[in-house]
Formats: structure tokens, C-alpha cells, sequence
């Protein structure tokens, strides 16, 4: 029987910018738990997480392992693998901060991973498409974002990339980006990653900052991309209301917003259902 483990690291999500209650509740209804690491937040993140405990208790499983200075993102990969070694489910479905499933897709995405664990396979791949509240990229690829929990399981470079031991010093897969969990099971579900330099301008320059001066140090492009947003106007763009309408439902109501904030609506399990048509239990 398949049991599914969600696994989210973060830190100072409200201040940087990531909606990460958003993300949580775009996969909550599938998986059987969500572990969520805390790296150590001195802004307002500790307080929602709690009360995402509070209003999912039988889910929501909270951790404070404390992040630290790294080059190319070891400490987010220190806390997943942690997570890793704590999970209970057999399948393990990695979401990032930025990261948010359309609720018309989410039960076809469960379907698949109990299709993945019986047909055989280790990981499985979707398409990653970037958006904002302007628009939709049209570049995709496809990364693994679910994987089976097997023995040696690791994560590299910030949870874009799992490995195991007898892997870890090999390439990703050819063709793809990141992961070499085989057999993958390649499909065209989609997940979106919201851009958020353009949706959340008020955090951009905070959020680039505390990338290259604590978690990837070392990572120059990083360094090259922070100069170019301090030297930009970051404002507010209006909203497309036709592409608002194609996103999922957990993050249409942030449209418009300089900065991201946690709406209060989010902890109430009827509104939740209103909103996306799924029972949140």
C-alpha cells in the first residue's frame, strides 16, 4: 500500500517571500503526512506553521533543525535529508516554497504515484512551468518532485536533485534536469513555480540577499542576479485576469500583492473546499 510523505524545508518564508502555507495545501489532501522543517525563522513563518499544525493535526508534522551557512545550498539539502530519514511513507513528495499544484490535477498526481510503486518505478517526473500573475512562460521541463523512499536517499543542490549512494557521483539522467533515481517514470503532469521577483516585488531584494550571503555563497550567478535587481525598479505589475483564472485556485487570491502575506482564510477547512472543491480533513 502506498503511504506519501510531504517534505517542505524553510526559513523566514513570510519575510523572503515564498507562499508556503499555498504550497502545503496544494498537495496536503493527498499525502498521508507533511513534515515540515524550520531552519531557524525569526519572522512571522513559526507562528503559521503552528497553526497549519493546529488545523491539520493528524497531518502536519513540525521540525527545527536549524539551518547554517553554506556555499551551494547545503544546509536546505542537510534539512530534506533529515526529513528524509524521518518520513514514514514509502513515497516522499518534495515541495518548495515557491511551488503550488492545480487542484484539477492533484488527485490525477496521486493516481500516478500508486501507478509508479506498483509498475516498478523509483521517481517520477512533471512538468516545472514558471508563472506570474502576468503570465506564463512558455519554456518547460520536467524534474522529479516524487520519489520513493529508498535506502541511501539524499538531496542535492537545494532539492532539485536526489541521489543515492551508489548514484551520488553521477549525472542527472540524460535529457533532464537533476535526479538519478531510476527507473523514472517521465509524465506531462504540470506543477507551477511562481516567479517571484515579479509577483512579490517588497521581498525580492531581501530574499536575493539572504541567498547569496548564507545559503549559497559560493554560487556566483546568485551574486551577478542580486546587482541587477538592486539596480531595477521593482514594482508591482497589474494582474492579467486571464491568466489569474488559469492558475490554481490557492494563489489567485494573491494577485496583486506588493508582498506576500498569509491570509487568515487559509486555516479554515470549509473555505478550503469552497475554494478548490477538495475536502480538506
Amino acid at each position: 500500500m502506498v503511504k506519501i510523505s510531504g517534505i517542505l524545508s524553510i526559513n523566514n518564508a513570510v519575510y523572503l517571500g515564498y507562499p508556503f502555507i499555498e504550497a502545503v495545501l496544494s498537495v496536503l489532501p493527498i499525502v498521508d503526512e507533511f513534515l515540515i522543517n524550520d531552519g531557524g525563522s525569526d519572522d512571522e513563518t513559526p507562528i503559521y506553521l503552528k497553526k497549519l499544525q493546529k488545523t491539520f493535526p493528524n497531518k502536519i508534522r513540525l521540525f527545527n533543525k536549524s539551518f547554517y551557512p553554506s556555499n551551494f545550498w547545503e544546509a536546505v539539502d542537510n534539512s530534506l535529508n533529515f526529513l528524509i530519514n524521518k518520513a514514514k511513507g514509502n513515497w516522499l513528495f518534495e515541495v518548495q516554497g515557491d511551488e503550488v499544484w492545480h487542484e484539477k490535477d492533484i488527485l490525477k498526481v496521486k493516481e500516478t504515484i500508486e501507478k509508479a510503486s506498483i509498475e516498478g518505478y523509483n521517481s517520477i517526473r512533471a512538468v516545472l512551468q514558471w508563472i506570474n500573475f502576468q503570465a506564463i512562460d512558455p519554456y518547460k521541463y520536467r524534474n522529479v518532485r516524487m520519489v520513493r523512499r529508498i535506502k541511501d536517499l539524499k538531496s542535492h543542490w537545494c532539492g532539485d536533485d536526489f541521489r543515492t549512494a551508489n548514484t551520488e557521483k553521477e549525472g542527472p539522467t540524460k535529457g533532464f534536469t537533476g535526479s538519478n533515481i531510476p527507473p523514472e517514470l517521465v509524465t506531462n503532469l504540470v506543477y507551477f513555480n511562481l516567479g517571484l521577483d515579479i509577483v512579490f516585488p517588497g521581498n525580492t531584494i531581501e530574499r536575493a540577499r539572504a541567498h547569496v550571503t548564507f545559503l549559497a555563497r559560493a554560487q556566483e550567478e546568485r551574486r551577478t542576479m542580486l546587482k541587477i535587481l538592486e539596480s531595477l525598479p521593482l514594482q508591482r505589475q497589474e494582474p492579467n485576469p486571464e491568466v489569474v483564472k488559469k492558475l490554481p485556485a490557492l494563489i489567485q487570491g494573491l494577485a496583486g500583492f506588493s508582498k506576500y502575506k498569509v491570509r487568515d482564510e487559509l486555516f479554515d477547512k470549509k473555505f478550503l473546499k469552497k475554494l478548490t472543491g477538495i475536502t480538506y480533513k
